[in-house]
């Protein structure tokens, strides 16, 4: 028997079938294509990488006994065989990095770079191989002034932070009452510290963990309140997408 419907029964049947026909699109959407490889070009047709990397920011970059150790190095190396490149270090300040790489002096910067809006803006990151944030070094006498974050934001303290750096923009942003003091360098910033220049010394994570949870060190402890939230990544000028995109495929970052 052939069931016929009234106007306004079918009208809601049809209704019906386009909302479960809706309903199915938006449970099942169509895959997102993967972004093309883009065709090999400049840097990356070199034999030669020239990575730019700052030294003092162990355990990622630094100097023992003379000679360039860290993570950065060992990714660097590691990058360099994944690729058949030679790698050639281009020790540079920590300021001059992006200049350097903006004016084609060094090809990557390499150097526990955090990505920030404004570096974003010169730079072209690739994806992030560490979550990282600031953190504090104070003296271990003084501990019992920063009982708690109330009173640590709330000082009227000397505190000390690596120019140019996140650590900067962290002591702007957290402290209003206190004195900010520029250091030129991590050295400088800790042993501005020990000799009571400054009271707070605010640096990246590793930074802290490395002087405060060393059992020899007597004199400062780490206040390991995470600060901020930071991603390192590996920054290439932004006409190298061909480089960029060649980094993100090699499997030699971790964290």
């Amino acid at each position: 028997m052939i069931m016929r419907l009234k106007p306004i029964q079918l009208s809601i049947l049809v209704c019906c079938l386009a909302l479960v026909l809706f309903v199915g699109c938006l449970g099942n959407p169509s895959p997102v294509p993967p972004e093309p490889e883009p065709e090999p070009s400049g840097t990356l047709l070199k034999r030669e990488f020239r990575i730019g990397i700052a030294p003092d920011y162990p355990p990622l970059a630094y100097k023992f006994r003379g000679q360039l150790v860290g993570l950065e190095v060992d990714f660097a190396n590691q990058l360099g065989k994944e690729l058949d490149k030679h790698i050639t270090f281009v020790e540079t300040p920590w300021a001059a990095l992006i200049p350097a790489l903006v004016e084609g002096k060094i090809d990557i910067i390499m150097s526990g770079m955090s990505i920030t809006e404004e570096r974003a803006k010169r730079v072209s990151f690739t994806e992030p191989y560490m979550q990282i944030g600031q953190m504090a070094l104070v003296r271990a006498r003084d501990q019992a002034s920063f009982s708690n974050l109330e009173s640590f934001f709330d000082t009227t303290a000397r505190v000390g932070f690596v120019s140019q750096t996140t650590g900067e923009q962290a002591a702007k942003a957290i402290f209003s009452k206190a004195k900010l003091v520029p250091q030129p360098t991590v050295e400088d910033g800790i042993a501005a510290l020990r000799q009571r220049g400054i009271d707070i010394f605010i640096h990246d994570a590793p930074t802290v963990w490395r002087i405060g949870g060393n059992p020899a060190e007597k004199e400062l402890i780490g206040l390991y309140w995470p600060l901020s939230e930071e991603s390192l990544a590996w920054a290439v000028r932004k006409s190298d997408v061909p480089l960029q995109f060649a980094l993100g495929r090699v499997p030699v970052r971790g964290g």
